[in-house]
This record gives structure tokens, C-alpha cells and sequence, in this order.
């Protein structure tokens, strides 16, 4: 698991980058730190126990097989990336944004994407169990062909998004919004509404 020692710098909240003694944010060696980020994503090494939040990965093509492990990147802004075939294991990316991105044949579990955006993203043909996407804003996305078991979707705004094709047991819809989103081949019977909230097929 990542540090939960706090950041040196004063009045920071943030958690420590590895042993540095400061946040990623307020670290000397931030371009370094994010240049050793997308080097471990792209050539397949993996990322382990860090914490990189507030930061911007931008173009980032993670080899497949790529593992992400027990870290954690909230309030990060990943733009045109891809992570296909890749693990995300028990890892926060709490209040981030997701522009262009896309998830392929991925295993993620026990994750947080709590508060996050996506916007013109795809997660397809993915195993997405036990992760909470409370609260988070979806608009001309994908999200189709997934395992989205035990998932927790509620208090969510889905617009113009695409859940076709899914397994949707115990997946938590309670006090979403959702508008133009197909469940087309899914099963919403078997997921948590609200009675007084209806669904589309």
C-alpha cells in the first residue's frame, strides 16, 4: 500500500511520493516522478504502492499486462490513454478526470473511481468488479461488454453512455441519473434501483 505519511510541505494533507518526504505536488523532482510513472506503464514494469495525485498523464499507451497495484491517483486528469489487458488492483482515482480514455480486456477490482468524470471514454470487454463509481459524471461514453458485478454506480449522472451487454447483478443504480443510456443485452432487473426510478432497455 501506498505512504499514509503527510506531505512535508506545511498545511499539505497530501500523502507522501514513496520515501521523498513530500507530495508529488510539492516534490523537487515532480517531471521526474511522472516521467517514471508512464516509463512503468508503457514498457509493462507496472506501478506499486505510490502516490501520484493532482498530476496530468497525457498519451500514455500502458503495455498489456500492465499492473497497478494498492496506489492511488485521485484528482489526476488521464487524457487519450489506453490500458488494454492491463490489472488495476485496489487502487484510488477518486475525483479524476478521464478524456479519450480507453480500458480494454482489463481485470479491475476493489478500486475507488468515486467523483471522477469520464468524457468520450470506453471500458469494454472488461472484468470491473467490486469498484465504486459513486457519484461520477459520464457523458458519450462506452461502457459496454463488462462485468461490472457488486459495482457501485449510485448518486451517478449517466448521459449518452452505453451499457450494453453487461452483467449488472447486485451493480448499485440507486439515485442515478440516467439519460440515453441503453442496457440493450444487460441484465438492470438484477441490479439496484429505486422503484420509482426506471431504467431503458
Amino acid at each position: 500500500m501506498f505512504s499514509l505519511n503527510k506531505c512535508a510541505s506545511p498545511g499539505c494533507p497530501a500523502f507522501v511520493y514513496k520515501d521523498t518526504g513530500y507530495c508529488y505536488h510539492h516534490n523537487p523532482d515532480k517531471d521526474a516522478i511522472l516521467a517514471s510513472l508512464k516509463k512503468q506503464l508503457e514498457d509493462g514494469s507496472g506501478v506499486r504502492d505510490v502516490s501520484i495525485v493532482n498530476a496530468e498523464v497525457i498519451g500514455v499507451k500502458a503495455a498489456k499486462g500492465c499492473t497497478i497495484m494498492a496506489s492511488n491517483f485521485s484528482f489526476t486528469v488521464f487524457e487519450d490513454c489506453v490500458f488494454e489487458s492491463a490489472a488495476i488492483i485496489e487502487s484510488f482515482f477518486d475525483y479524476c478526470i478521464f478524456r479519450r480514455c480507453t480500458f480494454r480486456s482489463d481485470d479491475i477490482r476493489y478500486s475507488v473511481f468515486a467523483g471522477s468524470t469520464f468524457i468520450e471514454c470506453r471500458i469494454n470487454d472488461s472484468t470491473v468488479i467490486h469498484n465504486s463509481f459513486m457519484g461520477i459524471d459520464a457523458y458519450d461514453s462506452d461502457f459496454s461488454a463488462n462485468d461490472f458485478y457488486f459495482s457501485n454506480f449510485s448518486l451517478s449522472k449517466l448521459v449518452d453512455t452505453s451499457m450494453e451487454d453487461c452483467n449488472l447483478k447486485r451493480t448499485n443504480f440507486r439515485a442515478s441519473l440516467t439519460k440515453n443510456v441503453s442496457f440493450r443485452y444487460s441484465n438492470p432487473e438484477e441490479a439496484f434501483f429505486r422503484k420509482e426510478e426506471g431504467y431503458t432497455i
